[in-house]
């Protein structure tokens, strides 16, 4: 009663909030895996491939493919993106490369030139190898808000 000891049969579960960053002024040349959020404000050379979310900075250049849960695009792109759940490219984000999504979402003043396929059957094939195609030909051009 007094003075004894509880017993605490509850087991303690480790719950990671850290984040992976990559700083302003920081190059990588080659494929980075992250399994947590990852930021990016430095420049890659290469693939990410990502278990959870994506923040790419203002500042950043990615020259490779990104597949990941889901992504923020505030700066350059070059290459195809799969998010699993959503792509959000805000209004200095650009893209060059083809987009496998289940939600698009592109900020006025965006730029995007590529080819955009949404829905869990492209993200299937794409997983499996199989590369969409554009139905037309590419441009670049800025993308203009959607009401």
């Amino acid at each position: 009663m007094f003075g004894a000891k509880k017993e605490n049969n509850s087991s303690k579960v480790a719950v990671s909030s850290a984040h992976n960053s990559l700083v302003f002024g920081t190059v990588i040349t080659g494929n980075l895996t992250s399994k947590t959020d990852i930021r990016i404000d430095g420049k890659l050379e290469g693939s990410l491939d990502s278990e959870a979310k994506v923040v790419i900075g203002k500042n950043a250049l990615i020259t490779g493919d990104i597949t990941c849960q889901s992504i923020l695009i505030e700066g350059k792109i070059e290459g195809n993106i799969t998010a699993k759940e959503k792509l959000h490219i805000q209004s200095s984000g650009t893209v060059v490369g083809n987009l496998f999504t289940n939600k698009l979402i592109i900020e006025d003043g965006a730029v995007f030139n590529g080819a955009s396929v949404m829905g869990k059957a492209p993200l299937m094939q794409k997983k499996h190898g199989q590369q969409g195609e554009s139905s037309g030909t590419e441009r670049n051009k800025k993308v203009q808000k959607v009401s």
